[in-house]
């Protein structure tokens, strides 16, 4: 780094003046024999003007008294940012320059006081509310892009049930919803995105899960972003350290469900919660009083659609194929789910029953 224009003078002074050798200018000024050479002809020629610095940088460093200024500002105020300090101080080096500065000092984590405290909403009691969700996919070596779709208690955090799938479809919705509302009963409201699965695209018209809620007199609520969810965005975060990882090879996607049957049994019934005190989300939880009764449930929650008998006597239903007995190829059947189980009427006449295979 160049020395003050004063002290290059003073040097060169005493050298031109034979006060001085070169070697004893160059180690005073803290360059090389040759600058001081270049100097003496420069001063010769141009006078003590050629000593003098014409350059134009943006090149700028610290004094220490500058980086005290800094970590003194950033220990008074907490709350300021390395580009509030920059600023307050006049500094002309870059923000990133006070940052390192501040990071030196132990100084960049310390948290300030909020000027507005953040509200978090949790339901009064058990069954106030439920929220549910999809889980974006997770691609396993073995099994490709698979999706966990979930219902979750917002008071209690107990999850009533879940279960991974192909597809993220309709149906595969409707009996994550069935399996929980048979199991613990009716919340008083639903918390969900509002994906085609759970609200019409349309601007008039509902979608099939509305129709049902508002048969069960279950007030729908929307989440317009994921923080809104968040209490199951964070099962997820949960699910994905603490789950997918060991089930990861896994050949079949009964074996994940086999295996996330139990993990999630644990996570209710075993696992403490530190937001609790310690305690498990089955103690916090208890059935909603609110039940109907697995035949009413069934009955409310059918699942009609009309689809067109292929040759081969199939038909498709959500990604999946079911055989319809002979006779009714090229035929419009009505086809009914009704729990777990695919119903095939034609005609007012029931045709054939057969186990729903969940996707």
């Amino acid at each position: 780094m160049k020395k003050p224009i004063e002290i290059r003078k003073a040097v060169m002074n005493s050298f031109l003046s034979g006060e001085i050798n070169k070697p004893k200018a160059a180690e005073l000024l803290g360059c090389d024999v040759r600058t001081i050479e270049n100097y003496r002809l420069s001063v010769r020629k141009h006078g003590w003007e050629a000593l003098v610095d014409h350059r134009h940088s943006n090149h700028h460093k610290l004094t220490e008294e500058q980086k005290a200024e800094i970590v003194s500002c950033k220990e008074a105020d907490r709350w300021r940012s390395a580009r509030n300090i920059k600023d307050k101080l006049h500094l002309l080096v870059e923000e990133s320059t006070v940052r390192r500065v501040l990071e030196k000092a132990g100084l960049t984590r310390q948290n300030f006081e909020r000027v507005k405290a953040i509200t978090r909403f949790e339901a009064k009691e058990p069954n106030d509310l439920w929220q549910t969700d999809i889980m974006g996919k997770i691609t396993f070596p073995n099994l490709g892009d698979l999706y966990l779709i979930a219902t979750l208690d917002d008071h209690s955090r107990f999850v009533p049930a879940g279960r991974w799938f192909r597809t993220q479809g309709k149906m595969n919705v409707f009996q994550i919803w069935y399996e929980s509302l048979s199991k613990c009963g009716l919340p008083k409201a639903m918390l969900q995105d509002a994906g085609s699965q759970y609200k019409a695209r349309t601007r008039f018209g509902t979608a099939d899960y509305q129709w049902y809620a508002a048969a069960l007199k279950i007030e729908l609520l929307w989440a317009h972003r994921a923080q809104t969810k968040g209490k199951i965005e964070r099962f997820w975060q949960f699910v994905q350290k603490d789950f997918v990882m060991e089930v990861w090879r896994a050949k079949t996607l009964e074996e994940i469900n086999g295996a996330f049957r139990i993990w999630l049994a644990k996570y209710n019934y075993v696992f403490k919660s530190r937001y609790f005190g310690g305690v498990t989300h089955a103690s916090k939880y208890k059935s909603s009083k609110r039940r109907v009764t697995r035949t009413e449930l069934e009955t409310l929650l059918i699942v009609e659609e009309r689809r067109k008998v292929t040759r081969e006597s199939t038909i498709s239903l959500y990604g999946r194929y079911y055989y319809v007995p002979p006779g009714y190829i090229g035929c419009r059947i009505w086809v009914k789910v009704i729990g777990k189980w695919v119903v095939f009427e034609a005609m007012g006449q029931q045709l054939d029953k057969q186990k729903l295979k969940l996707n």
